[in-house]
């Protein structure tokens, strides 16, 4: 089986998004491509989890899977949950594929605060500084978050967008969009937890779509956790199935 064989198996319908970003992601820092029995996928980063994403096609052993990131932090997304013995001290994540279309929804709560485009450095420092701080992610990937923004964002092709909320001029909370013909992918959206019930990944959420419409984009996906399904489903998400992913580390 070719890696396009691989591909095409674990990414219809709804994984097709986030692998194509991470090849994209890929290209913007010369990240290595993954191509093992059952695995595709991207390693991008020494340091950001989100930037590290491999694919299984078929089932694959869980210890496997997590070796083939070759010590990295990264996800592994999985065809089927594996049971406990096999999964041993593996941490497992349950995710959801969820679907919507972008069209403006008729009931749409005003946000505590401004959403905008990520244009300047500042724009960037702000918006790095609550996506590390709620996911997690090593300040060291400041500057990788640099280069994606510069090759994929406004000032070059404009395949990803990142979006950032503040509240009194602070930054707090943040989303991105990434365009493909058919779909727009929604991730990264992170607030604050002060921040929180200000109606501002509501926003974010409008302002992707809004996004995606301005480029005739009609359907949007995204894969969110057990606590942020309730959010996207008063978006206009509907749940399309779950999705195992191994977490490392």
């Amino acid at each position: 089986m070719t890696q396009a064989d691989y591909i095409r198996t674990v990414s219809e319908p709804l994984l097709e998004n986030p692998r194509a970003l991470s090849e994209k992601i890929a290209g913007a820092l010369g990240g290595r491509p993954v191509e093992h029995e059952g695995l595709s996928g991207f390693l991008n980063s020494e340091f950001d989890r989100f930037l590290n994403q491999l694919f299984a096609s078929e089932k694959v052993a869980p210890q496997h899977a997590v070796a083939a990131l070759g010590g990295r932090p990264g996800f592994v997304w999985l065809g089927e949950r594996p049971n406990s013995e096999d999964l041993g001290r593996l941490r497992l994540l349950e995710m959801y594929g969820m679907a919507a279309t972008t069209a403006v929804r008729p009931e749409r709560r005003l946000p505590q605060g401004e959403t905008g485009e990520v244009r300047s450095r500042d724009d960037l420092d702000g918006w790095f500084g609550v996506y590390s701080e709620v996911f997690g992610a090593d300040p060291s990937a400041r500057d990788e978050w640099t280069r994606i923004h510069d090759t994929l964002g406004p000032s070059g092709d404009g395949s990803l967008l990142l979006l950032l909320a503040r509240v009194d001029g602070s930054p707090a909370a943040t989303g991105a969009v990434f365009f493909q013909p058919d779909a727009a992918g929604l991730y990264c959206f992170t607030t604050l937890s002060g921040m929180r019930r200000r109606g501002l990944a509501s926003a974010l959420v409008d302002a992707c779509h809004e996004a995606a419409r301005a480029r005739g984009i009609e359907r949007a996906v995204l894969q969110a956790t057990n606590s942020g399904r309730p959010a996207y489903a008063r978006a206009g998400y509907r749940e399309e199935r779950s999705l195992p992913v191994l977490l490392s580390p």
